[in-house]
């Protein structure tokens, strides 16, 4: 079984990498075209949460969106949580991006990726699933425990969670018998196929 790896901690300030993307050519210096910012890549390294007994803060100024690159997906399609429900163990699953509030998501300097539909609410992997392939992503009341924080380093598609890190062995994952919306999302051994490549986007 992999060792469990303890992720390196790191300053609020040097939590989150953003890099900027490269503003289109030819787009006129104060134009129209630049009055709202491109979405920009958003990278980050977590240590386990819990292990600071500093209070949580929120990162950026805004809310990010991440979106799944599966290669058979119909459409360009977003993490998404069910915005018919809103309470804790809320399924979490992918869905055709539409700019709506359950497809945003607020990153904290602990690793949280806070619910904007449903603040409070943090995207969790469940405890009972024991980080086994299948274990249930999905959303619970904010706590600053490992199960809620995420990483996702520069260079690397991958997202993965700090309770259940399996030496960088276990990602986040969609269902890849599902091809359209409503597919889960589940933890699974990283098997560098394009369900577990992920994008994490300022919105």
């Amino acid at each position: 079984m992999p060792r469990i790896t303890r992720w390196t901690a790191v300053t609020a300030v040097a939590f989150a990498t953003v890099l900027a993307a490269t503003p289109g050519a030819g787009a006129a210096e104060g134009s129209a075209a630049e009055a709202k910012a491109a979405p920009r890549p958003v990278y980050w390294t977590a240590q386990p949460q819990g292990v600071t007994a500093a209070a949580p803060q929120r990162l950026l100024n805004q809310a990010v969106r991440i979106t799944n690159d599966f290669a058979k997906r119909p459409t360009t399609q977003c993490l998404d949580v069910d915005a018919n429900g809103g309470g804790n163990g809320t399924v979490v699953q992918v869905w055709q991006c539409n700019g709506t509030t359950q497809q945003r998501w607020y990153l904290w300097n602990n690793g949280a990726l806070e619910s904007y539909r449903f603040p409070g609410k943090c995207l969790d992997a469940d405890l009972n699933g024991g980080g086994n392939n299948g274990t249930k992503v999905q959303i619970w009341d904010c706590n600053n425990t490992p199960q809620q924080s995420w990483s996702h380093p520069s260079g690397d598609r991958a997202l993965y969670n700090a309770r259940f890190y399996g030496g960088g062995n276990i990602v986040m994952d969609r269902d890849a018998n599902v091809l359209g919306n409503g597919a889960r999302v589940q933890l699974w051994q990283k098997n560098f196929q394009s369900q577990q490549w992920w994008d994490v986007w300022t919105d």
